[in-house]
């Protein structure tokens, strides 16, 4: 579930140096099944929860749903499992008020996608099944078409307000340092280095870190720090640089690291848009109050763990996305 509920990336799972998920978000957000306010039958319900629960299963064995994620807590993996599970109603349901108020809609094309999908989910999963009692084609066409406009919706909102992130804001620069607390020793120190002594050597002799190489994100840094590195070319010596009580010199190994810093502008995007998303459903939920109907909700996660015939809702999406369909 962590890996597909509706968020994508940022369901329930910390985004890495930022912490936001949308267990923050559902927190604030009530469903009342009961009234309809989902617009899902039970059988509806049951496709994401049967899907994500033979994905664990599959992947973990039976034997992962009792094992603790938090054994001082009293939290198993089913706990979990219930949880993402609630929170994808909450999602979904927000999404797609979101939607409709923002006059997005499914084209002709979004709707085969989903019909396509949908078929092949039926036919293998509910035609001769009794896993979902009393779902119709249309039900199940309901489920994979709200599932491609809630996606459509985040996508279409986040391009339309979350700001790319530049090379600039992204740039990591690599680097060997010497941290020292005695300020005449980091003038020694930076002639030497001036000199062209190595600079890993005397950091493992005089410096107080271990930390000796580093990938240094630029903007992240101070703006006297990074006024000074930013500037550094490949094998240049900073000027001794004060932070935090020591006395720091810097000589630039890589200026710019491709990689480090294509997955640096990558974790940031994922944060930009997670925090956009979080106020986004919060904004959203103190104007429109749901309530949530625990015995409705309780029925689906009760019977979540029957096995499917054919592939699973996720897996089809997953399937489309990567053109395996």
């Amino acid at each position: 579930m962590k890996r597909k509920f509706l968020v994508g990336l940022i369901t329930a799972l910390f985004i890495s140096g930022c912490g936001i998920k949308t267990s923050g978000i559902s927190e604030n957000i009530k469903i009342n099944l009961s009234e309809n306010k989902l617009g899902y039958n039970y059988s509806q319900m049951l496709i994401p929860a049967l899907s994500e629960s033979q994905i664990m299963t599959d992947t973990y064995t039976d034997a992962i749903w009792d094992s603790y994620v938090d054994k001082e807590r009293n939290i198993t993996f089913r706990d979990n499992f219930y949880n993402d599970l609630k929170n994808y109603y909450k999602e979904l349901v927000v999404l797609k008020k979101i939607a409709g108020n923002e006059n997005i809609t499914l084209s002709e094309q979004d709707k085969t996608k989903a019909l396509k999908l949908s078929k092949i989910f039926y036919d293998e999963n509910v035609a001769n099944s009794e896993n979902f009692p009393g779902l119709t084609k249309e039900d199940c066409d309901t489920v994979f078409m709200d599932y491609v406009l809630v996606d459509k919706t985040k996508k279409e909102l986040i391009e339309k307000n979350v700001k790319e992130v530049s090379e600039s804001e992204a740039r990591i620069m690599d680097f060997h340092v010497i941290e020292v607390s005695d300020f005449e020793l980091a003038n020694t120190l930076l002639d030497r280095l001036k000199n062209g002594e190595n600079c890993v050597k005397l950091a493992t002799q005089f410096s107080e870190s271990d930390s000796i190489s580093r990938s240094i994100a630029i903007n992240d840094e101070t703006d006297d720090v990074k006024n000074t590195l930013e500037v550094m070319e490949d094998g240049s010596v900073s000027p001794i640089v004060t932070n935090k009580g020591k006395y720091v010199l810097y000589k630039c190994v890589k200026s710019y690291n491709a990689e480090a810093t294509k997955k640096n502008k990558q974790r940031i995007k994922e944060e930009r848009e997670s925090a956009y998303l979080l106020n986004l459903y919060n904004e959203f939920v103190k104007e429109n109050p749901i309530d949530i109907n625990e015995n409705e909700f309780n029925k689906v996660c009760k019977n979540s763990g029957s096995h499917l015939s054919g592939r699973d809702f996720f897996t089809l999406w997953s399937e489309e996305a990567n053109a395996g369909l």
